[in-house]
């Protein structure tokens, strides 16, 4: 039986101001819990090693003549899992040691087969795989059995929604690009349950624009997992929000100045938030789409810009990236947790310059160029 949901906002007070200086950690001030982010503000470099912060364990993926992981994107993690996914070679399975299992790959034309693999999402409690191709929902079991598939909402909503998310175990909620709204749908049926608005859009809360009479426009996520639902916020929202599972809409944060305010609008996006650190993003709308990345440390209420990422001390040259692009954040994991795919070119070259060291280097030392990549696990501490 579907469960309804009342969207409650919490409201809270927001105190639109931060001290420091340039050079300076900036402190955050905090009302009711809420920090402040200025995007015009120069925040302080910190060169950041990321086994100072976090324990980071690497896992081989096993090699198969049936399992070739050529995949952009880790969907899942746990003891028992590593899902990946790939639009060309179609979803696998290894154990949470890198024993691959299983994969299927449903491309088609067929009545039960999707057309495109645009995006993915794993609930490992229904054992569910469902799988966008921009104009429909497929869902599978994960030995790859087709379940359901449903249209959603009507098509105009529809062939622009490029991101979505599972909330809970009746929900999934669709971010659409048209209107910048979050559409909650059915996992069922697809029934359209409702819009969650955040700020009120017109043409300039948007990453597209002309100039020279040419279109220029971008994709990015606008939500990060968390333990209690996930962390969203929008092109015209000055305000970050935590969405509940059972669709509590908590402000968590607000940037400053208010993004209506901007002639060239700077937009910051969620990354990821563990229980000590914020990792978050601005992109800037102008040509080639200026990113930058921040880290805030919760504990001490000071931020940082992350202009070279973190290094890694396994791995001389390697940067670890954590921004809304990067390869580490590209999934639906716990909170506390990170993943990023290891180029295993890239990998032998640096075994062979001597730039490796630890279970990296004993690693790669068995490794052959055709091989699955190599997993980096980022799991932070508090």
């Amino acid at each position: 039986m579907k469960r309804l949901y009342t969207i409650t906002l919490l409201l809270a007070s927001m105190l639109l101001s931060c001290g420091g200086g340039k050079g300076e950690a900036q402190k955050q001030k905090v009302s009711d819990g809420l920090w402040t982010f200025d995007v015009t503000k120069e925040y302080p470099t910190k060169e950041i090693y990321i086994q100072d912060i976090a324990d980071v364990d690497y896992i081989p993926l096993e090699t198969n003549d049936s399992i070739l992981w050529r995949g952009r994107e880790v969907l899942y993690l746990d003891d028992d899992y590593i899902v990946g996914a790939n639009r060309n070679n179609g979803v696998y399975f290894h154990d949470g040691k890198g024993k691959a299992l299983n994969m299927f790959n449903k491309m088609g034309q067929g009545p039960k087969e999707y057309s495109d693999m645009y995006k993915v999402q794993y609930d490992k409690k229904s054992d569910e795989i469902y799988i966008n191709d921009m104009f429909k929902y497929y869902v599978y079991d994960k030995e790859g059995n087709f379940k359901r598939s449903f249209q959603g909402i009507e098509d105009k909503w529809y062939s622009r929604i490029e991101q979505f998310f599972i909330l809970n175990e009746d929900e999934l909620i669709q971010y659409n690009y048209n209107n910048n709204h979050y559409t909650r749908v059915s996992r069922l049926t697809g029934e359209h349950l409702g819009d969650i608005k955040l700020g009120v859009a017109d043409s300039t809360t948007t990453l597209r624009f002309k100039k020279n009479n040419m279109i220029f426009n971008t994709i990015v996520s606008h939500f990060t997992k968390d333990k209690e639902g996930y962390i969203i916020t929008s092109f015209p929202s000055d305000t970050t929000y935590l969405l509940t599972s059972n669709l509590q809409l908590k402000p968590i944060g607000v940037r400053i100045p208010p993004v209506s305010s901007q002639d060239v609008p700077v937009f910051l996006l969620p990354v990821k938030n563990t229980p000590r650190y914020y990792f978050m993003s601005t992109i800037k709308k102008e040509d080639s789409f200026p990113t930058k990345a921040y880290m805030m440390d919760k504990k001490t209420n000071q931020i940082y810009y992350l202009k070279d990422y973190f290094k890694n001390k396994d791995y001389i040259g390697l940067k670890v990236h954590l921004d809304m692009f990067g390869p580490a954040v590209l999934a639906n994991l716990p909170n506390n947790v990170c993943v990023q795919s290891l180029n295993i070119t890239k990998l032998c070259e640096a075994y062979e310059e001597g730039k490796l060291s630890g279970k990296l280097k004993d690693i790669a030392a068995n490794l052959k160029e055709d091989d699955n990549p190599v997993l980096m696990i980022i799991k932070f501490r508090e």
